[in-house]
């Protein structure tokens, strides 16, 4: 499986079988096989998660298949397939506690701490999850309740997660990882690797600010195995079926 970051929140993940674009609204993506389905995931409606823009990729990959959280709205997404004028998409819209089962990936839909879903996927024998916004969004500058009260729903969401793994564990997770919340950017993380079993890691929704991978494990050594700090934008790798992660050139 080939794993690449595109920009922010967005990752594109290649099996045997597909391809999975999760959150995309900017960054350079790669040129794609075209006989390979491309299935645009998208986590919920803030503007660093989705963009209509979505639906040019239709012109050059007509195959493609959205499944979208239903926050994001129907009339936007109605609106943009008109300006381009395309045929009306495949769209599953999707909330949490829904499931769709498609010939090359299954796609299961958890909560957020923010908005919109999480995405569990299932594709050539690997298990992906792709967090969205579902984070212990611990702000400093809010009640102690407050903070109490969301750590216990990202933990609450975490233990469904875990409960639908049945003591599988993943082979990839993309979670916040998020500066912004200052001292308390890695609780969230620390939280998930404590919670979740997965072999490898990645950081999203880091504002460019690409050292956060390498801060956290500064802190929290015992998951150099497990974590992979991103660098830069494009960045690639190859995850194979035992487990093992290999960087990748940008020719690969």
């Amino acid at each position: 499986m080939k794993i690449q970051f595109i920009f922010h929140s967005s990752y594109l993940i290649e099996t045997e079988r597909c391809y999975l674009l999760f959150d995309y609204y900017q960054g350079e993506l790669p040129e794609l096989d075209t006989l390979k389905p491309l299935y645009v995931l998208a986590s919920h409606n803030h503007y660093d998660h989705f963009s209509p823009v979505v639906f040019q990729l239709i012109r050059k990959y007509p195959a493609t298949v959205y499944v979208l959280s239903d926050d994001i709205s129907v009339q936007q997404c109605e609106e943009a397939v008109r300006e381009l004028g395309i045929a009306p998409p495949k769209i599953r819209w999707i909330h949490p506690g829904i499931e769709y089962t498609f010939p090359e990936c299954r796609v299961e839909a958890f909560g957020s701490t923010d908005h919109g879903v999480s995405f569990l996927v299932e594709a050539d024998g690997m298990r992906l999850f792709h967090a969205g916004d579902l984070n212990d969004w611990c702000w400093t500058n809010v009640p102690k309740s407050q903070s109490q009260a969301m750590q216990q729903d990202y933990l609450a969401e975490l233990a469904k997660l875990s409960a639908a793994l049945e003591g599988a564990t993943l082979d990839a997770a993309f979670i916040p990882v998020d500066p912004v919340l200052g001292d308390g950017q890695f609780q969230g993380p620390r939280e998930f690797l404590e919670s979740i079993s997965v072999r490898h890691t990645f950081p999203m929704h880091m504002w460019e600010r690409y050292s956060v991978g390498e801060k956290f494990l500064a802190g929290y050594p015992k998951y150099r195995s497990v974590f992979q700090p991103i660098r830069k934008t494009g960045e690639r790798f190859l995850l194979e079926r035992d487990g093992e992660l290999m960087p990748q050139s940008e020719e690969a």
